[in-house]
Order: structure tokens, then C-alpha cells, then sequence
């Protein structure tokens, strides 16, 4: 890794920090991994976790630290996340027992925001790679 991160490296390894925040004490408090009407939810800092939504988390912090290794890397995964924070924002929002029943969101606006809020910082990331290359084309 270069001694001075660029600001797209910067956002994947704070929009990581940001998932972890949430998926470890997550996985901690809420171990369940049951699915459909058995799977269970608690609130974790103001989200509803269980097993599966902590290990999900992982699954985007993890290639996130890895992307942040390189910047072109980094530009590449930022999005891509953003996108799928994204999506399962939206999700999360019109199902309270999305992804076959995998996760349980009674309470799905607080998760839906922490997931728009974390596809900022990797779009922010994103934004300035490309519109600092284009810079750097235009000149």
C-alpha cells in the first residue's frame, strides 16, 4: 500500500469501518443464523442484526480493506458496493423479511439509513477518482 492513501482508497476503508461498526457487535449479540419465521432480530446500535446481516456486512468490509490496498482498485469496488448497499436499502424498506427470511427488519428504516449512509462513503470515493481523472484528462 502507497505511504499516502488517495481519497477513493480512503472511502473504502471508512465505509468498512462503518459496516464492521455495526456487523461484529452485530454477530456478537445476535448470533442467529435461523431463516423464514424462526429468524430472530435485535437491535444493535439502532439497527436490527442477526447472524446473517452481520456476516453480509462482512462480506462488503472485507474486499472493501482489500480494494483499499490500490487506488485503481479501490475505484473499481467502491461502487459496486455503494451499489448493493444500495439496493438492499430498498429492499430492507418494502420487506421486513427479505432475502428468503434470512433477515428479520421490523424496524427497517434505521438499517435502510446506516446502508444509504455507508453507499455515501463509498460514492464520495468514487466521485472524486473519476472526476480527478477526467481533470487530469481534460489538461
Amino acid at each position: 500500500m502507497a505511504s499516502r492513501l488517495t481519497p477513493v482508497q480512503w472511502s473504502a476503508v471508512l465505509g468498512a469501518i462503518a459496516v464492521l461498526v455495526w456487523s461484529v457487535p452485530g454477530l456478537i449479540v445476535n448470533p442467529d443464523f435461523a431463516t423464514g419465521h424462526a429468524a430472530s432480530s435485535k437491535v444493535v446500535l439502532g439497527v436490527d442484526m442477526n447472524g446473517w446481516h452481520a456476516v453480509s456486512g462482512f462480506l462488503v468490509a472485507i474486499p472493501a480493506l482489500y480494494a483499499a490496498t490500490r487506488p485503481y482498485r479501490a475505484a473499481v469496488f467502491v461502487p459496486f458496493a455503494a451499489a448493493s448497499l444500495i439496493a438492499t436499502a430498498a429492499w430492507a424498506l418494502l420487506d421486513t423479511r427479505p432475502a428468503a427470511g434470512l433477515f428479520y427488519f421490523p424496524s427497517a428504516n434505521t438499517d435502510a439509513l446506516l446502508h444509504f449512509a455507508t453507499a455515501a462513503i463509498f460514492l464520495a470515493g468514487a466521485a472524486h477518482w473519476f472526476l480527478a481523472r477526467r481533470m487530469r484528462a481534460a489538461t
